[in-house]
């Protein structure tokens, strides 16, 4: 692709989705699902994110050997990610009891809970459930596979041999601060907890050259968050 047609996505793709989220100022659920009903709100994350990932996704095919060494890799790495995201679970939240400091999470926790009295719950549990894995996914491809590889792409032309590790740190820096400043409406706390998921998660997507393995611990992660946020409504 020209690096003409890439910057143009890369802008668009920066004003519409990487920007508006920095500037949230609290946390929102899709109003269906708010009354307990299905919701679809997932869709549009999910259509944006396959196109983003099937764009920088590998086409070389892999040899027996090679796949079965993937695989090996892949459950690995997500092992090791998963453990380090409950590890900083851990951590911020013992931040947050020290300080008692709470977040617009609540108000988030709050909305969901007041939907459990609707009936069914099945379908709004699998609401949830679709909202978060596309959720999830959309995250890992646009923050931790496109941003990083289209910079890259970008400042690939322009970086001499000696650049090259101050264009691997700005680009690095840059997918985790961006990522983190997403999380600014739920309070300092937060945007910790994003930060350190930030670098556990891109590290993940590096080792296994794979936006699915980050999205699965990612998807796993924040339905660990939500049983808790939602445990005392539940009972």
């Amino acid at each position: 692709m020209k690096k003409k047609y890439l910057l143009l996505e890369f802008a668009i793709v920066f004003i519409f989705l990487l920007l508006p989220p920095i500037f949230v100022s609290k946390a929102e659920i899709p109003p269906s699902l708010s009354k307990g009903a299905f919701s679809f709100a997932f869709l549009p994350q999910l259509f944006i994110a396959i196109l983003l990932n099937f764009q920088w996704r590998k086409k070389a095919a892999l040899t027996k050997k090679k796949s079965f060494e993937k695989h090996i890799s892949i459950l690995k790495w997500g092992t090791i990610t998963f453990g380090f995201l409950m590890l900083i679970f851990a951590l911020i939240l013992a931040l947050q009891m020290i300080f008692e400091k709470t977040s617009s999470a609540d108000d988030f926790s709050s909305n969901l809970s007041s939907a459990l009295v609707f009936e069914p719950r099945f379908l709004f549990f699998l609401s949830i459930v679709l909202n978060f894995l596309a959720g999830a996914f959309f995250e890992e491809v646009l923050y931790r596979e496109f941003f990083p590889k289209t910079l890259y792409a970008l400042l690939d032309g322009i970086s001499s041999d000696k650049m090259k590790v101050a264009v691997r740190i700005f680009v690095e820096a840059s997918a985790v601060l961006i990522f983190a400043a997403a999380h600014r409406y739920m309070g300092i706390f937060a945007v910790a907890n994003a930060a350190l998921c930030a670098i556990a998660l891109r590290n993940c997507y590096v080792k296994t050259e794979a936006a699915y393995t980050g999205a699965v611990v990612h998807f796993f992660y924040n339905m660990i968050n939500l049983f808790f946020l939602l445990r005392p409504a539940m009972g």
